[in-house]
């Protein structure tokens, strides 16, 4: 069963959603500026699509609370800016992202050629093992196309990432791959407390040993 219920930051003076999730997670969206970053997550949002958005500026950050498998996740979703400029600036959130979303442009080569510059940032900057979802946008704009899928398969594959392509515009895939990637993110989750339960205790020394 899965569900995708649209809610809005808690309002001012609320200090919680109606309903407290059973997990929290911190996804930060990268990639160069135009490829649709803002539009994916108003469309995510509020569903619906404005052609108007202005250019991010830092960072912004929005909740999207989601039902995935009877679970109740609520993503904190950090919106980078792709301008050069503000760069640095997102390089310093790799460290507390759970999650990252790779966004380049399928109408701009140009934009799928610097994935490789942000996979070098989040190797860098964010945990081991951090979930990664390549994602390429602007699926409406077929006729415009200049990176296969084929491209973006190969690549993701290369890395060990999550792939999808959708539309910010049409919506296409937008609530689907963030539903698979919010089942990565519980995955490595439920991987990484294993691996802490798992670590051996320290060997006690053997007393009184002889030679």
């Amino acid at each position: 069963a899965v569900t995708a219920a649209g809610a809005a930051a808690a309002p001012q003076g609320c200090p919680k959603a109606a309903l407290d999730p059973d997990h929290l997670y911190n996804v930060l969206f990268v990639g160069d500026s135009h490829v649709g970053k803002t539009s994916f997550l108003y469309r995510l949002h509020a569903d619906t699509f404005s052609p108007h958005l202005t250019a991010t500026v830092g960072l912004d950050y929005q909740i999207k609370n989601l039902v995935v498998d009877n679970k109740r996740f609520a993503l904190r979703l950090w919106d980078s800016a792709g301008q050069e400029r503000y760069r640095s600036m997102t390089k310093q959130f790799f460290r507390k992202a759970d999650g990252v979303v790779l966004m380049y442009d399928i109408t701009s080569e140009y934009s799928f050629s610097d994935v490789r510059y942000w996979l070098s940032c989040i190797q860098e900057g964010a945990e081991d093992g951090v979930a990664v979802l390549l994602l390429g946008n602007k699926t409406d704009c077929a006729a415009q196309r200049q990176v296969p899928t084929e491209e973006g398969e190969c690549l993701a594959k290369e890395h060990q990432l999550m792939f999808y392509e959708c539309s910010a515009a049409s919506g296409h895939n937008v609530f689907e791959s963030m539903i698979s990637f919010t089942r990565l993110l519980k995955g490595r989750e439920d991987e990484l407390k294993n691996k802490t339960e798992e670590v051996p205790k320290a060997p006690q020394k053997k007393k009184g040993c002889c030679w």
